[in-house]
């Protein structure tokens, strides 16, 4: 099962986020979450938060459909993004729609709980429409394939706690069993290896995020 989990934000539905969302068995929106999920002519099974931001419309008409709404008071231990990830099951794929820019302490915090919530087994991956995050808990490995303008992207490794075995097949700069730890820059702005639209990054240990940013 595939459930996208929408968070609140700075941010659009592009018409790749529109096509993630189509493609998913659940939606579950975190407060304004819901306003871009509606912005895509899609309904969330839920919506979940504090509600301090939905737009009101949004609200009325989500209601008048009998969506449900679980409210919770704004001094909460979770943020809504967090109360929502709750939601998902623990065998589904979980897709989470998040900015990757605007404040700084909401975009760390969503990547640094994606990251931990992989590293306790969840099937997680982050994207804003734009750029992509995928989690890595060591020991292990993620194959990126199919990518439309692999000259317009840049791949950066960023390490959340020191890494080994860091390994890389299909990438310019090549890895072969790097260690590195947080705040070394030597994996940052890789990009595909000429000609090719697909790279594996693996590890043997530690938490990693590979992001896919577009070359700007």
């Amino acid at each position: 099962m595939k459930t996208a989990v929408v968070a609140g934000g700075p941010y659009q539905c592009t018409d790749k986020l529109k096509c993630i969302l189509e493609d998913c068995d659940r939606i579950i929106a975190c407060d304004s979450g819901a306003d871009l999920v509606v912005s895509a002519g899609l309904v969330p099974e839920k919506v979940i938060g504090d509600l301090d931001s939905i737009d009101e419309s949004v609200r009325a008409h989500l209601q008048d459909l009998g969506i449900p709404f679980e409210v919770y008071p704004a001094e909460k231990d979770m943020t809504d993004s967090e109360l929502g990830l709750m939601e998902a099951s623990s065998d589904a794929e979980v897709i989470f729609i998040c900015p990757l820019r605007g404040r700084i302490d909401h975009v760390l915090s969503n990547i640094e709980l994606a990251v931990r919530l992989h590293e306790e087994g969840m099937n997680i991956t982050v994207t804003d429409g734009v750029s992509d995050l995928i989690p890595l808990s060591g020991p292990d490995e993620v194959t990126v394939s199919g990518l439309t303008d692999p000259e317009s992207v840049t791949v950066s490794l960023i390490p959340f706690t020191p890494v080994t075995g860091v390994t890389s097949d299909g990438l310019y700069y090549k890895l072969d069993n790097a260690s590195v730890k947080p705040g070394s820059s030597l994996t940052v702005s890789n990009k595909p290896e000429q000609g090719g639209n697909s790279f594996t990054i693996s590890v043997n240990s530690g938490n990693m995020g590979v992001l896919i940013i577009p070359t700007e």
